[in-house]
């Protein structure tokens, strides 16, 4: 039987010196599907999660029904909430992310340009922008009919100015969630950017077809 003086293991974390500073905005961005890794100014919040883990994680499945989860390698690891099984967990719904269809499928091509292309010469969001629009042609109509859909408008009233406007916005909720920075015009993937392979595994294991059901 527990001693009755140890205390929950849900509320260890609480005694770490940088809980007062660091847990309520923690707290927040993790329910709101952000990912962190040691890189700027998220290895302070790595480092922390980190030194608590074994409370943390206790405190979030107890309370949250969600799990706090290690994703990547030892040397370019991250942390991140995710969902048991099929439920959706305790996390009011106003937290819940949602990545939209349109940039879930500009990930895609982002991962097909770096990791089967390997085109590692593409660092700013015009270089990005550009190679979609000359080298990835044939894919453009499904990019379309899936901006016209989120959009509510008719696939023809599209150019490639909805492009370039998609990439950009997709970045920025990359940027939101840890998969990337964006600096201006100056972007690097993460190493939580393999989350998008980890939830679309299937489609990336067939990703040239994948992508070719957007034509």
């Amino acid at each position: 039987m527990e001693d009755e003086h140890t205390k929950d293991i849900r509320v260890q974390f609480l005694d770490h010196p940088d809980t007062e500073e660091l847990f309520a905005s923690l707290d927040y961005m993790l329910k709101d599907g952000v990912h962190f890794q040691r890189e700027g100014s998220q290895a302070r919040f790595y480092n922390y999660i980190y030194s608590n883990i074994d409370s943390l994680k206790a405190y979030y499945q107890s309370l949250f029904n969600v799990e706090l989860t290690f994703g990547g390698t030892e040397t370019r690891g991250y942390y991140f909430l995710d969902f048991i099984g099929n439920t959706r967990g305790q996390i009011d719904a106003g937290h819940r992310y949602h990545m939209k269809s349109e940039h879930v499928i500009i990930g895609f091509v982002i991962y097909k340009i770096f990791f089967i292309d390997n085109q590692i010469d593409v660092v700013s969001v015009k270089d990005l922008q550009k190679k979609i629009r000359t080298d990835y042609e044939d894919l453009k109509p499904g990019i379309y009919r899936l901006i016209a859909k989120s959009r509510n408008t008719n696939p023809g009233n599209l150019n490639d100015d909805a492009i370039d406007s998609t990439v950009e916005s997709a970045l920025r909720e990359f940027k939101k969630i840890g998969w990337v920075t964006l600096n201006d015009d100056e972007f690097d993937l993460l190493p939580a950017f393999d989350r998008l392979i980890a939830i679309h595994e299937d489609h990336i294991n067939n990703i040239d077809e994948t992508l070719n059901e957007l034509k």
